[in-house]
């Protein structure tokens, strides 16, 4: 035979063989199904079985498309993909369909590299990747766990019963968008391959610890056994806005530096209810948590304080803090609403940390929280409001408390508590909508308005029923073109 028509022959059955897709023959789609064959072309009509061999031959501009189903996982998915600006790589599930990767049968062990924790799905040293509509669940690590990446799109997923986060990024991580995605059930122990050795399952709902550049929105976190989203470590730039955090042991939002300077977060349009502390502000082990943001959040019904200064850790620095423009209602009552004072957090805003400065709240309204509305620490020293640079100013206020301060919480606070109103306090009822059913909206005749004729509180005079947005269909399906 001729050589160079053995040749061409060759490479004609090597390049057709059904059992081989390699990477530079990849279609711009290719199918992965839970009854596909790994021997398919990997079309929708002939998919692919394996999500790791689809997700190993991602070039830029590709995507990977899950058939609906419930994928029973052998291993957990790791994606190493690099996209570019102009042509990310995608992994989402089909359109309108319910696409399951379940990890109950599976070990994820921790493999001892900081932050030792890995994910169902483990995104690490990616970039420009997106992850859209894939629902993972049984994680006995993480549920979404991002690593050394950036350009990383976490897109309308779901989390559902992980022993660490949800879905969590990480240091090292930039350019992190998490965006319309639900978590369910976080921080499990129960969760563990075997019992779980530590004192408490590792981390929060959804954690961004490190990462630079970054956004959390539209999110559903509810009934987690810790904290709902936490803002931590050596995080920077970043917003976390337009949650909606309900039913977790502990916090819903949180802010927390470790290792480093924590700085240029902002929080704002969350919604937090029936968690334990609203909001909490922390400079645990890190040298200072500064320039921060946190307006127009919704916190009520919730077991302890609506925003808390703490001193868990190191208690160091927290600086140039503006509070603006929040509800705080019925926050502080303890379990059951019991009006129990010495339940271990209280009040509306408690500032328990004397390491405070240039921390500004202006123009919140603080109603029926309780055993205080406003409440600091007796370890202030004497004018410390000028001293530390602290204005407590123009906030509406009220108070249906009967107790003589300051109080005494001989639990685990050991504090002696100041109940105080600032300077120019509205002191009176802000006539709200109906707070029972959640509308915070304020009447035409509230008090609640400064100088300017601008309400306080999150609502703007104008708002309607339609503000709600955490009602109804939440999540948004985010389309990210358009967003």
């Amino acid at each position: 035979m001729n050589i160079s028509l053995f040749i061409t022959i060759f490479i004609l059955i090597a390049t057709s063989s059904p059992f081989r897709l390699e990477a530079s023959a990849l279609p711009q789609e290719v199918f992965v199904s839970h009854s596909g064959s790994d021997s398919n072309p990997g079309t929708r009509n002939k998919p692919l079985r394996s999500i790791q061999k689809a997700v190993d031959l991602l070039q830029p501009g590709k995507t990977v498309i899950l058939l609906g189903g419930l994928y029973e996982l052998a291993a957990p998915i790791t994606v190493t993909a690099k996209g570019s600006a102009e042509r990310w790589v995608t992994i989402r599930g089909d359109g309108g369909a319910k696409v399951i990767l379940d990890g109950l049968k599976i070990n994820i062990p921790n493999q001892g590299k900081y932050p030792s924790n890995n994910g169902l799905i483990q995104i690490e040293n990616a970039a420009y990747v997106r992850l859209v509509n894939i629902h993972v669940r049984n994680s006995r690590r993480s549920g979404i766990n991002m690593q050394e990446s950036r350009y990383i799109d976490v897109l309308n997923c779901t989390s559902e019963n992980s022993l660490s986060p949800g879905i969590a990024s990480w240091q090292r991580c930039e350019y992190i968008r998490i965006l319309g995605n639900t978590v369910i059930n976080a921080s499990d122990m129960e969760m563990s391959w075997t019992p779980y050795k530590g004192s408490e399952a590792p981390h929060e709902a959804i954690s961004v610890a490190g990462s630079h550049h970054f956004e959390v929105a539209w999110n559903h976190v509810y009934n987690c056994q810790k904290e709902g989203i936490d803002v931590k470590e050596t995080a920077a730039f970043g917003t976390v806005h337009h949650n909606y955090v309900h039913d977790c042991k502990r916090q819903g939002l949180y802010i927390d530096a470790w290792f480093g300077q924590l700085e240029h977060i902002e929080m704002y349009g969350n919604v937090v209810h029936n968690c334990e502390s609203g909001i909490a502000i922390s400079s645990e082990d890190g040298p200072n948590t500064k320039n921060l943001k946190i307006h127009h959040n919704l916190v009520y019904n919730n077991r302890g304080t609506g925003i808390f200064f703490s001193r868990w850790g190191a208690d160091n620095l927290r600086e140039e803090v503006d509070v603006y423009n929040n509800t705080f209602y019925r926050n502080g009552w303890g379990k059951n609403f019991s009006g129990d004072p010495q339940y271990w957090l209280s009040g509306g805003c408690y500032l328990y940390s004397t390491r405070l400065k240039d921390l500004r709240i202006r123009n919140n309204i603080f109603a029926r929280n309780f055993p205080f509305e406003i409440g600091h620490t007796s370890k202030l020293v004497d004018g410390w409001g000028s001293l530390q640079q602290i204005d407590i100013s123009c906030n509406l206020i009220q108070d249906i408390n009967k107790v003589d301060y300051p109080i005494y919480l001989h639990t685990w606070l050991k504090d002696s508590v100041f109940s105080m109103t600032g300077t120019h306090a509205i002191l009176a009822d802000p006539i709200f909508e109906n707070p029972e059913d959640g509308d915070f909206r304020l009447k035409e005749k509230s008090p609640a308005k400064d100088n300017a004729g601008d309400y306080l509180g999150v609502f703007p005079k104008s708002s309607t029923k339609e503000s709600f947005w955490w009602r109804g269909n939440f999540p948004p399906v985010i389309d990210i073109e358009n967003y």
